[in-house]
């Protein structure tokens, strides 16, 4: 649950929104107390009613006395609160202003991380797949169904039922997805709306806590052969592949093909099969496509382990340039 990158991110904003929020406390308390002597008086006169508490401990009636300094604190509270009011000021102007007040921005709540950092971890990973897909524009809701319309596939039959089951498949997929979720094998021919419902699908797992990782293919395996023999660190590393809670690895066979992309599809495919956890595959390729190129063994993974989803029709990006 919750990209780890993520949430470390996020613990070091909350950190810095703490900082901060200090930082203008002291500040307005500097200000404020320079220009008015008075509220200086009352830091002064709370700051000393704290000393005094402990040494009540050794007075005749610890009691009374410690009633007695509350009630003073309590009086000079309120002149403050009521000087703060003259000057058009909030009560809690003096007071840190912490972006979350639950847990004053130190990211745990009784030893538990806070809603505040989930919640920042979910902005923090939906903001990483938009700076590396096209994901802003993907979502559920402005899907088109509308372009399937008098659509045919191959055999000149009409392929809108198909496009709304899919839509609807994956739909659902996201909805109800845990780490117990099957794995995804979208296929067919560019522009027919495998990596929109991808996205769309991504995004909504994201929203619901999990960590998921995408990538296009060629740009994974890149990243996987210049960390194993180059010892460089990409952004992918297979790591990172094994232990998301969903992987996607779009597009897969456009990548310039080699033994050593093969390789790593078989590693990547067979170490989360391995793990139990899903994966979606969005290719061209048709299985018959996947075995000419990745082989029998990759091929025979996806047919006994994956959902096939079939993508069918024209190419809808050309159509929607046309009727523009």
């Amino acid at each position: 649950m919750y990209n780890p990158e993520a949430i470390a991110k996020a613990f070091a904003a909350a950190a810095e929104d703490r900082s901060k929020a200090l930082a203008l406390s002291v500040e307005r308390k500097a200000a404020i107390e320079q220009q008015y002597p008075r509220m200086e008086a009352i830091a002064r006169e709370l700051s000393s009613i704290g000393a005094s508490i402990a040494k009540t401990f050794y007075s005749e009636d610890p009691a009374k006395s410690i009633e007695a300094l509350a009630a003073e604190s309590l009086r000079l509270q309120e002149e403050r609160k009521a000087l703060l009011k003259s000057l058009d000021l909030p009560a809690d102007y003096l007071e840190a202003q912490y972006h979350c007040p639950k847990c004053r921005d130190t990211g745990r709540v009784d030893g538990k991380i806070c809603s505040c950092i989930r919640q920042r971890a979910v902005e923090i990973s939906l903001a990483e797949l938009a700076r590396i897909s096209p994901s802003g524009q993907c979502s559920f809701e402005n899907f088109k169904l509308d372009y399937y319309r008098n659509l045919t596939d191959a055999a000149g039959k009409d392929v809108s039922e198909k496009a709304k089951a899919n839509y609807d498949y994956l739909k659902a997929y996201s909805e109800d997805f845990s780490p117990a979720s099957p794995s995804l094998y979208l296929f067919g021919k560019t522009g027919l709306g495998k990596t929109h419902l991808t996205l769309a699908a991504a995004g909504a797992i994201i929203k619901k806590g999990y960590n998921v990782v995408y990538g296009m293919a060629g740009v994974v395996f890149s990243d996987i052969e210049k960390e194993k023999f180059k010892g460089v660190e990409g952004k992918y590393t297979m790591q990172k592949l094994l232990d998301a809670d969903l992987l996607i690895l779009d597009d897969l066979g456009s990548e310039f093909h080699t033994s050593f992309s093969a390789a790593v599809a078989h590693n990547i495919i067979e170490g989360r099969l391995l793990a139990g956890k899903p994966m979606i595959i969005t290719t061209n390729l048709d299985i018959n496509g996947i075995h000419a190129q990745y082989g029998e063994r990759i091929a025979s993974r996806i047919i006994g382990e994956y959902v096939p989803i079939k993508f069918e029709g024209e190419d809808l990006r050309q159509l929607k340039k046309f009727q523009y």
